[in-house]
């Protein structure tokens, strides 16, 4: 038996236990790196040096869209690996061992971009003078931090304009399927993990301007204002164009978020509050991505002894 044999039946037993939006990402990860390196060897050749050799060739290469393969999918391959390795050596098939793995040092700096504050204000300008549901779309990232998924899948009937408060049930995807044809295919469902499904206050603002939106249909999409669906990348290229044509510096759409939520906590928000409205699973994913004291704050941190 190869390590082709082994990782489908284990994706076979696994997949009845994992949402479809895990399935498909673990289906992706298996067909696009770890079968096509390690897929012909024997189970009982597969070891800590074979694994360890190839997430070294994994950092050094680029991924299917071209870039380079982060750290962080590597990791999930590497957990991939040993979920395979272990269901294996449970069935008597391989000999149990946990590799025990090195990553080589990243050679660049993954800082999070935000928006200027003057680039935030050209954007919101530039919603207001340009105004769709489309173009409300930016703003409401930009004002909450919704992930582009989150509002893809969104209705108007999502915000409560009573309580002036959106409610975040859903994601749209598109995924991998190995049975569909073309390959990907849509599917809305939970958010990213459970902190996702939340409710998000609207701001005053906010509120002003979707009076100012024509003829709302509140059993339609927030994008599109009526039954059909906006998927993410048609979405993020009239975001790309928008931003192009009001002469706005292109960032990518996740910028938006990234913005909000440094905005916040450069402004003394609650880092617990910000976690909630960001849908984080940990306060601690919050802090490591955007609290980073400047050198102001730690003199005065340290008048503080």
């Amino acid at each position: 038996m190869n390590f082709e044999d082994l990782a489908r039946e284990w994706f076979e037993d696994r997949r009845k236990y994992l949402k479809e939006s895990t399935e498909a990402y673990y289906m992706f990860e298996l067909q696009n790196y770890i079968l096509p390196s390690i897929g012909e060897v024997d189970v009982n050749k597969i070891n800590e040096e074979i694994i360890q050799t190839n997430v070294y060739q994994w950092q050094t290469k680029y991924n299917v869209h071209g870039r380079i393969i982060k750290k962080s999918t590597i990791s999930n391959l590497v957990m991939l690996i040993r979920q395979i390795v272990k269901y294996g050596s449970k069935k008597g098939i391989i000999q149990p061992f946990n590799p025990e793995i090195y990553y080589l040092p990243e050679t660049h700096e993954n800082k999070i971009k935000t928006f200027t504050n003057e680039e935030q204000n050209m954007i919101i300008e530039a919603v207001l003078s340009d105004l769709s549901f489309k173009s409300f779309g930016i703003l409401l990232s930009l004002n909450t931090g919704i992930r582009i998924g989150e509002l893809c899948a969104l209705y108007w009937s999502d915000i409560d304009n009573i309580q002036n408060i959106i409610t975040i049930r859903n994601t749209l995807q598109r995924v991998y399927s190995k049975n569909a044809n073309p390959k990907t295919q849509i599917i809305i469902g939970p958010p990213k993990t459970t902190g996702s499904a939340r409710c998000i206050p609207l701001s005053r603002k906010l509120q002003e301007v979707i009076k100012k939106l024509p003829n709302i249909n509140y059993s339609g999409h927030i994008l599109t204002n009526n039954s059909l669906h906006m998927e993410p990348r048609t979405f993020r290229r009239f975001y790309k164009s928008f931003l192009l044509k009001h002469n706005i510096k292109y960032l990518n759409f996740h910028c938006l978020r990234h913005s909000f939520a440094t905005r916040l906590i450069q402004n003394g928000a609650d880092y617990k509050c910000v976690s909630e409205l960001l849908g984080h699973t940990s306060i601690n994913i919050t802090l490591n991505m955007y609290v980073h004291p400047d050198l102001k704050q730690k003199r005065n941190c340290i008048e503080l002894f």
